[in-house]
C-alpha cells in the first residue's frame, strides 16, 4: 500500500509539473523583457506550447539537424545574439556584420537617401517546420528523381507533385534538386488567402506614388493532407497548384484579375488568364506577359508570386548551388507582427528584426537570354527549404531588385501563409512594401470559384 501511494504521489507530481520550455522560447522571453515590445512576448507564447515544441523536435529528429543546431556549430561572432540593436551610426562596431547581413541590406542601413532602416534588431533562431502530417508523408517518401526536362517524378515514374504530399530531396546534391526542394514547398498549407494584401509604391524621394489593395488566393491541387479535401481536389486532374489575385484599389484598376494553373507537365505552359475592365475584357496571357510587373508602380513581377513561380526546366536554366552561409533576414513572426516595422514614413523602415539563418546560396542562370533576369539568386533555408532573400539581376549582370520577405508561421500546427514582402529596385530606387493579413478561415472554404476568371471578375 506504501509503495502504491508512493507511485501514485510521484504520478500526481509529474503531472502536475509542466514540461520546461524549449531554449527558444526563453531566449524569445528574454528579448520580450529587454524590449517591452508586446508582439516579442506574444511569439514566445505562441512557441510555448507542448504540440509546437514536439513538432520542432520531431523534425529535427528526422532531419538530423535544425537551424539552431547549426547555429550552435557555427564560428560565428559572440556580439551576434539577440537583442544587440545596430544602427549606421554604429554599425562601423561590428566589422562581421557585412559578411551575415546581405550586401543589399547593408546598403539600405548606410543609406542617408531614398529607403532608409533606420535600425536593425537580432532575434532568437527559431526551428521552424511544416505540418505533422506533412512529415510523417516525408518520412514514408519513396525515392525522387529528375528527368531531363526537369520534371520532378516519383517511385513510379509519375509526376511526383501530383502523387506525394512528402517533401522531396531533403539533403539535396545539387542546384536542379535544391529548386525543387524549395518548390515543393508550396506556400506551407493547402489552401491560403490574403485578404487583404495593402502596398505602398514608394518613389525614390521616400514618398508613397500609389496605393493598392488586392485578395490572393493559392490552391494545392494534388497530395492533400492538412485542409480538407484531403488527398486531390475533384477535376484538376494535372494542375499541381493555382493563384489568383484581384485588385480591389486604386480605382483605375478596381477589378483587374488575374488566374493562373501551374501544369505538371515542362511542356504545357500554365494557364494564365487575366480580366482587364477597363477593356471589359479577358485576355489569355502568355510566357512573356509573367516577366512583366503586375501594374505599374509594382516592383514585382507576376513571376515572384509565393517568391518564384519559375519552372525548372534545365533546358532554359542552369541551377548551381554556389556556396553555403549564414545570413541576416526577416523572422517568420508573421503570425503575430510584422518585423519590419515603419514609423512617421512608410517609405523608410524604422526598425527590422532580422534573424540568423542558415542557407544555401542557389543561382538560376537564364541561358536563353530572353528572361527578364539574367540571374536569380536564392538563399534557401536549410532547415525548411524557403528562400529568406532574393537578388535579381538583369541580363547584363546589374543588381535589379531585391526581395526579404517574411512569413505568418504557427507554431502550434507547422502552417504557413505570408506576412510582408519588403521588395525594393536598386536601378530605379524605388520600394515597395507588402502588408499582408493571412484568412485562417479560408481552410473551410470551396476555393473553386477563386479559380475561375470569369467568375473572380464579378468578385
Amino acid at each position: 500500500m506504501k509503495l502504491r501511494a508512493l507511485l501514485l504521489t510521484l504520478a500526481v507530481t509529474v503531472a502536475a509539473t509542466p514540461a520546461p520550455a524549449a531554449e527558444w522560447v526563453d531566449e524569445w522571453r528574454a528579448l520580450a523583457e529587454r524590449t517591452g515590445f508586446e508582439g516579442h512576448r506574444q511569439f514566445a507564447d505562441l512557441l510555448d506550447d507542448p504540440a509546437a515544441i514536439a513538432l520542432a523536435r520531431d523534425w529535427e529528429s528526422f532531419r538530423g539537424y535544425s537551424a539552431r543546431s547549426l547555429v550552435a556549430a557555427a564560428n560565428l561572432p559572440p556580439e551576434m545574439k539577440p537583442g544587440l540593436e545596430i544602427t549606421a551610426e554604429t554599425a562601423g562596431q561590428y566589422p562581421w556584420l557585412k559578411d551575415y547581413l546581405p550586401a543589399p541590406s547593408l546598403a539600405r542601413l548606410m543609406s542617408s537617401d531614398w529607403f532608409r532602416w533606420h535600425r536593425i534588431r537580432i532575434v532568437p533562431t527559431t526551428p521552424y517546420t511544416a505540418s505533422r502530417a506533412r512529415l510523417e508523408a516525408t518520412r514514408k517518401a519513396a525515392a525522387f528523381t529528375i528527368n531531363d526536362k526537369g520534371e520532378l517524378l516519383d517511385a513510379a515514374g509519375k509526376f511526383a507533385m501530383l502523387t506525394e504530399a512528402g517533401f522531396p530531396f531533403m539533403k539535396p546534391k545539387n542546384g536542379l534538386e535544391l529548386y525543387w526542394a524549395f518548390l515543393s514547398r508550396g506556400a506551407g498549407n493547402d489552401n491560403a488567402s490574403l485578404k487583404p494584401m495593402e502596398l505602398a509604391s514608394c518613389l525614390p524621394s521616400n514618398r508613397v506614388e500609389r496605393r493598392y489593395v488586392m485578395h490572393l488566393w493559392w490552391q494545392k491541387m494534388h497530395a492533400r493532407v492538412d485542409v480538407p479535401p484531403l488527398g486531390a481536389i475533384r477535376g484538376e486532374d494535372d494542375t499541381i497548384e493555382a493563384g489568383s489575385i484581384v485588385f480591389l484599389a486604386p480605382r483605375d484598376i478596381k477589378g483587374l484579375a488575374a488566374t493562373r494553373r501551374r501544369f505538371a507537365s515542362a511542356d504545357k505552359p500554365d494557364d494564365f488568364r487575366g480580366y482587364v475592365p477597363t477593356m471589359r475584357r479577358t485576355r489569355i496571357l502568355g510566357g512573356s506577359d509573367t516577366q512583366d510587373p503586375m501594374t505599374p508602380g509594382i516592383e514585382a513581377t507576376w513571376d515572384e508570386w509565393r517568391q518564384s513561380w519559375l519552372k525548372p526546366d534545365p533546358r532554359k536554366f542552369d541551377f548551381k548551388i554556389v556556396g553555403e552561409t549564414f545570413i541576416l533576414s526577416q523572422p517568420e513572426v508573421g503570425h503575430v507582427y510584422d518585423p519590419a516595422r515603419h514609423a512617421d514614413n512608410e517609405c523608410e523602415i524604422d526598425v527590422v528584426d532580422l534573424e540568423v539563418r542558415p542557407v544555401w546560396i542557389l543561382d538560376v542562370l537564364d541561358k536563353t537570354g530572353n528572361y527578364v533576369y539574367g540571374r536569380r539568386r536564392l538563399y534557401i533555408d536549410k532547415e525548411f527549404f524557403y528562400a529568406q532573400y532574393q537578388e535579381m539581376y538583369d541580363q547584363r549582370g546589374n543588381l535589379w531588385r531585391v526581395l526579404d520577405d517574411a512569413l505568418d508561421f504557427n507554431a502550434r500546427n507547422g502552417l504557413w501563409m505570408a506576412r510582408n514582402y519588403v521588395l525594393w529596385n536598386v536601378i530605379g530606387q524605388r520600394y515597395n512594401h507588402i502588408t499582408m493579413t493571412s484568412d485562417w478561415s479560408i481552410g473551410n472554404e470551396d476555393m473553386a470559384r477563386f479559380f475561375d476568371i470569369d467568375r473572380l471578375r464579378d468578385y
